[in-house]
C-alpha cells in the first residue's frame, strides 16, 4: 500500500512546489514594476463567484469556442463591461504552466490588434483568464470560416493583419 501512495505524494509534492514557485515569481514581478516606478497593472484578480455570475454559470449559451487548453464564454461584469473569459478544461502540470505562462505574458503585453488582459482567477481546481471581449469573431472565422465571404479580405490587408500581429508579440 505504501508503494501505490509514494508516487501520488510525489506528484502532490511537485504540484505545490510548482504552484508556490510560481506565486513567488509573479510576486517578485511586481515587486519589481513597483520599484521601477511603472504605472500599476492593468489587471485584476477576479473571484470565482464574480466570473460565474458575468457567464451565467458558463451557460453553454455564452460559448465562443473552444482551444487545446479550454472553452472561452462571454460574459457582463456588474458595471456593464463585457468579458470573455478562457476557462482551463483540464486540471495537470502541463495546464497549469500554460496558466501561468499564458498569464504573465498578456500582463506585460500592449497592442491595438491583441486582446487585453483583464485578469484572472484560480480558485480551487478552476483556473480563469479574464480577457476584453472583442464582438468582430476570430481572425480565422473571417479568413476561412463562415464569415469568410462576408468580409473579403485581400493579400495585401491579410499582410498587413499579419504584420501588425507580429508586431504585438515582439
Amino acid at each position: 500500500m505504501q508503494l501505490s501512495q509514494q508516487p501520488r505524494k510525489s506528484r502532490s509534492f511537485r504540484l505545490l512546489a510548482y504552484r508556490t514557485e510560481v506565486c513567488l515569481f509573479m510576486n517578485s514581478n511586481l515587486l519589481h514594476r513597483k520599484e521601477r516606478g511603472k504605472k500599476q497593472p492593468t489587471w485584476r484578480i477576479f473571484s470565482l463567484k464574480e466570473l460565474h455570475a458575468a457567464t451565467n454559470n458558463f451557460n453553454y449559451d455564452n460559448k465562443l469556442g473552444e482551444g487545446g487548453f479550454g472553452s472561452v464564454y462571454w460574459g457582463q461584469l456588474w458595471d456593464g463591461s463585457q468579458i470573455a473569459v478562457k476557462r482551463l478544461k483540464v486540471w495537470s502540470d502541463k495546464a497549469e504552466m500554460e496558466f501561468a505562462v499564458e498569464v504573465e505574458i498578456l500582463a506585460r503585453v500592449r497592442h491595438k490588434n491583441l486582446l487585453s488582459l483583464r485578469g484572472y482567477c484560480a480558485e480551487g481546481q478552476e483556473r480563469l483568464i479574464v480577457y476584453d471581449y472583442m464582438p468582430n469573431l476570430s481572425l480565422l472565422s473571417h479568413l476561412h470560416g463562415q464569415h469568410a465571404s462576408e468580409c473579403l479580405l485581400d493579400w495585401n490587408r491579410r499582410m498587413n493583419i499579419a504584420t501588425g500581429s507580429a508586431e504585438g508579440i515582439a
